[in-house]
């Protein structure tokens, strides 16, 4: 299996996300795979109670650790805090490579795509 470990992103903090938490009941992972595995992800992670991929971006640049240099998409997917587990045995049972980003709260998402306060 050649998934990568949990990155961290430089400059997060990370005593915002239980702040942030009690105001919605979802969070946001973010998963990059290669282009040709986004769909069979989408299929797999729509399976799942209350998740779904919300945002695909294509990546312009290789994913240094995919195991070939194939185009790469960054998906973005919603899931209550309970499906969690289900929703990353569905990822790595669906596609063999990919990176596991971190997971935030919806509110700190909505604000990183530039909606202010959530909304």
């Amino acid at each position: 299996m050649a998934y990568a470990a949990y990155r961290e992103h430089p400059g997060v903090l990370r005593t915002a996300h239980a702040a942030m938490s009690k105001t919605s009941p979802f969070y946001v992972l973010d998963v990059t795979v290669c282009c040709a595995d986004a769909l069979r992800v989408r299929r797999s992670i729509a399976g799942c109670a209350d998740a779904g991929v919300v945002r695909c971006e294509p990546l312009l640049h290789a994913c240094s650790t995919q195991e070939s240099d194939a185009p790469c998409v960054r998906l973005m997917i919603r899931l209550p805090i309970t499906s969690y587990a289900d929703v990353l045995h569905r990822l790595i049972e669906c596609v063999p490579s990919g990176e596991i980003g971190r997971l935030v709260s919806w509110r700190e998402h909505l604000a990183r795509c530039g909606l202010r306060h959530g909304h």
